[in-house]
């Protein structure tokens, strides 16, 4: 698995013989790039590398309504982006 590095993010879940591996979302650390290379998973989709600077508060809360796209199903989750966005509120 040469084209993934740490810190990507999948775009789109992985799986072998239908069984998820990773859900889109996942951010890659070097365990799970270590288990796809074992799994001879050759490719996956990733977010775009491109770093993009978030220079306003709204462009920081688009991002994180963004990354939190893929749970939008979890009760949990959705209380974990809203208390994300008023700590980010309340460091600027």
């Amino acid at each position: 698995m040469k084209s993934a590095h740490e810190g990507d993010v999948l775009a789109s879940d992985v799986a072998i013989d239908e069984v998820v591996l990773f859900e889109a979302g996942t951010v890659l650390v070097k365990k799970r790039i270590e288990i796809l290379s074992i799994l001879n998973v050759e490719s996956v989709f990733i977010e775009s590398r491109d770093k993009k600077e978030l220079d306003t508060a709204e462009d920081i809360y688009i991002n994180i309504d963004e990354r939190f796209s893929y749970v939008e199903d979890s009760s949990y989750m959705m209380s974990l982006k809203h208390l994300v966005k008023d700590i980010v509120g309340n460091m600027r």
